[in-house]
Formats: structure tokens, sequence, C-alpha cells
């Protein structure tokens, strides 16, 4: 049966909004995790630095895999819902059950302690791999317009920055209002885990899969998992989008979690938190509506490629003054401006590699392409949330104290600054062979061809 894909076809702004909702508490689940878990577990619970990057570490590596499961579940799934949409209301429901258990502290530092945040901070990871592999999936099952896909990832980024913002205002206000103790934190971030499942049922609600039908020239639901990762591995721009996911994640972990010791150690008040989370997503919010027209008229590897200088340079400006709050300020605003065509451009990229895939090899593999850029920025973020802490733990950091020794506070500024730049290299290097933009125009019409 011929594909109902409509390669032209515009979406109302009512299924790119509620598509860009789902983002909204991806979002406010992955700043959670990425800026807050850590000091949580090492300032609240007082485990030790070694300890929590042990378990960020392997947990996020274990459940990696089960991303690439749910991308081999989506794309062998047929329901009346489609592929994507029932993995993510079931799995966002699960999501939310399980992320009201992640900020409490039942046992302390103890063994049982250790055993509850290990079996907690996994089923949250395995919930959370669920909603976010089936949501990404649905960017190429709505539309195969590229430029409708770049939109797309806008309304995603723009509202999931949204997201992060009222986090970052709000969470260290309310902790510190009981106090700083643990109630604090599960009090704020058990109420955002009662509202998660209702936000992806609107998701759910206002979106529906167009693209799902069977690729030109063949039928995915025979081909079988072997048959998916073999046309893939043929696929130079799979390989492309999944280090470029890996470098971003990286860099956004890093960036992210550390922010929070440095407003504590470095700038001397955790309620700063706030400001550099702030000046983190305000340039997002403000900027990404208006990088559709930058990727649409330089594309999204040149409009990537520019931002990137502004990344590198953002962040050697901490070194004027690492304990200024200005010069951090104006650091973050000029490096998150430049990452602003990065991440409006790379969710479509992948939705272009799965474009591309069908063209070369008439497999179509929406689940798998996603949930493997899925598995690349789970890695990231585990080997950055784990770096953080080994960090921390080589530097001598004590979560009981008020202030951190010299070394500890050098630790923190220099890996906040250099590990972000060396991802700009890695993402510039990647970029340089991402020549996809050029020829996505002449594939679509030759696939609209083959479906005619």
């Amino acid at each position: 049966m011929p594909a109902t894909i409509k390669p032209q076809g515009k979406l109302t702004f009512l299924t790119k909004f509620a598509f860009g909702m789902g983002d909204f508490w991806t979002s406010i689940g992955n700043i959670a995790m990425a800026t807050y878990l850590t000091m949580f577990y090492t300032d609240v619970v007082r485990l030790s630095p070694s300890m929590v990057a042990s378990m960020l570490l392997v947990v996020r590596l274990v459940v990696a895999f089960w991303d690439l499961t749910v991308g081999i579940l989506v794309d062998q799934t047929k329901s009346r819902w489609g592929k994507a949409r029932p993995w993510m209301l079931f799995g966002g429901i699960a999501y939310g059950i399980a992320f009201l258990f992640l900020f409490l502290d039942p046992f302390g530092n103890s063994l049982a302690g250790v055993i509850y945040a290990w079996s907690v901070y996994a089923i949250v990871n395995v919930a959370y791999s669920t909603v976010n592999v089936s949501y990404a999936s649905l960017t190429s099952l709505l539309t195969a317009d590229s430029d409708e896909k770049t939109q797309l990832n806008i309304f995603r980024m723009t509202i999931a920055n949204v997201g992060a913002m009222l986090v970052y205002v709000l969470a260290m206000p309310v902790v510190n209002a009981f106090g700083g103790t643990s109630i604090g934190w599960s009090v704020f971030f058990g109420v955002i885990a009662v509202m998660i499942p209702f936000g992806y049922w609107f998701t759910f609600a206002n979106t529906h899969e167009i693209a799902s039908a069977e690729p030109a020239g063949g039928e995915s639901g025979k081909v079988s998992v072997g048959g998916h990762f073999k046309a893939l591995v043929r696929n130079r721009y799979w390989w492309l989008t999944l280090g470029l996911n890996f470098a971003l994640w990286t860099y956004n972990g890093i960036a992210n979690g550390m922010a929070a010791y440095i407003a504590k150690y470095v700038l001397g008040n955790s309620n700063l938190t706030a400001v550099i989370g702030l000046a983190t997503v305000i340039p997002m919010v403000i900027g990404l509506p208006f990088a559709g027209p930058l990727v649409a008229r330089f594309g999204k590897r040149n409009s990537s490629m520019a931002g990137l200088v502004l990344v590198a340079a953002g962040s050697l400006l901490v070194f004027i003054d690492p304990s200024n709050l200005w010069v951090f300020f104006v650091s973050i605003i000029v490096r998150m401006i430049g990452i602003i065509p990065m991440n409006a451009a790379l969710n479509a990229m992948s939705g272009d590699v799965v474009e591309y895939g069908e063209w070369q090899s008439g497999v179509r593999s929406d689940g798998i392409v996603f949930s493997s850029s899925s598995f690349s920025m789970k890695v990231a973020m585990g080997v950055s949330s784990a770096a953080i802490a080994w960090v921390l733990g080589a530097s001598g950091y004590d979560g009981s104290r008020a202030t951190q020794s010299a070394a500890t506070v050098s630790a923190m500024v220099n890996t906040f600054v250099w590990v972000p730049v060396a991802m700009v290299v890695v993402m510039a290097v990647l970029l340089f062979f991402y020549d996809l933009d050029g020829r996505i125009g002449q594939v679509g019409r030759e696939l609209a061809a083959r479906r005619a």
C-alpha cells in the first residue's frame, strides 16, 4: 500500500504547539536530573561523589540500550494511534509516577539509601527513555517536509527552554524555603511529577501521525531489526548525527550539571543557580523562533558552524574573572546565542536522515534513528554527569562544607570551560562532513515520485 506522506504538507499551529509541549516535560525532567540531582545526592542525602558518579554512569549506559529497544518497538508497532504516540502516552504516565520518588530521601546515607537511589534512578531513566524516544520519533512521523521538521524542532526547543526557565527560577527558592532539607526537594519536584502524565496526554491528543505508512518500495513491518541496522550502517549521515548528539549533550550535561556548584561555591550563593539558568534559557527562548529563517537561508550545517564560533568565544570569557557574576552571565549568554542554530537543526537533521535512509535503501527507520540519537544522548549525559562527580571527588569536594578548597573551585571552573570548548571542536569537525542539506530536496522529490 502506498504511503500517505505529504512531503510539502504544512502543519497547523496547534499541532506544532502540542508537539512542542511534549518537550516541556522532558526538558524539566532532564534539567532536574542534569542540574539538581547530583547536588541532591551529594549535599542532602550525603552520598559520596564517587558512588554518585558510578550510579549516574552505569545506569545511563545500561538504560541507553533500552532506548534502542524502544526505537525497535516503535518501528514494529501498528495501531490506530500510530507507531510512536501510544508509547509516548503510556511511557509518560510511567515517567510521572516514577519521577515522584526521585527526590525523596527515606533512608539517608545508608546501604538502604544507596539501593533506593540506584533503583529509583534506574526506573526513572527507563520510563524517561520510553517517552523521549517515542516522542522524538514523531518529528519524522508528523511530516516529511524538511522545513516543517525544523519548525517542529524550533517549537520543541523554545517550549523546552521555557520549562527549563521555570525550573531554574523556582527550584532553589522553593528548596531553600524549606531550609534546604529533603522536604523542599520532594515538594517541588513532586508537584512536577504529578503534572507530567497530563502533559504528555495533551501532546498525544493533539498530534496525528501522517507519515507512518509503509515506505516507498518496501514494507517496513516485514523488515527485520537486523535489516534496519544493516541499512543504517551504510548511512553515513546517521553516524554523523550520532556523533553530533553525543558532543552536544556532553556540552549540555557539563554546562547544566556544573551550574549549581558554580553558583553555590564559586559565586557564593546557591540562589544564583536561577540567574545562571535564566542566562542559559532566555537567549534560547528569544532566539529560537528566529532560527528558522536563518537555518532555511544558510542550511543546518552552515548556520550551526557559524554559531559554534560564538560558543567557543563565550566559554573562554569566563577566565576574565571566574568569581564575577556578570562575567559568567555574559559568557553564558554569548555561548547560548551561539548554540541556538545547532539546537534548532539537530533533531531536524535526524528527520532528514530518516528520509535519506529510505531513499538509499528502501527501509524507513523512524524509531531506530531517533532512538539511536537518544542512545547517544543518554551515553553523553551519563558520561558528563559522572565526569562532574569524578572531578569533584578527585578535587577533594566535601558536600557538608559551606566553602570548598581553591583546588576544588578551580576544577569546577576549568571543567565548566574546557569540556564545552572541546565539544565545540568535535561538533565542528562532524559538521564539516555533513553535506545532506544540499541533497535532501532532491531526496524528498524522488521519494514522492516513488510513492505516487
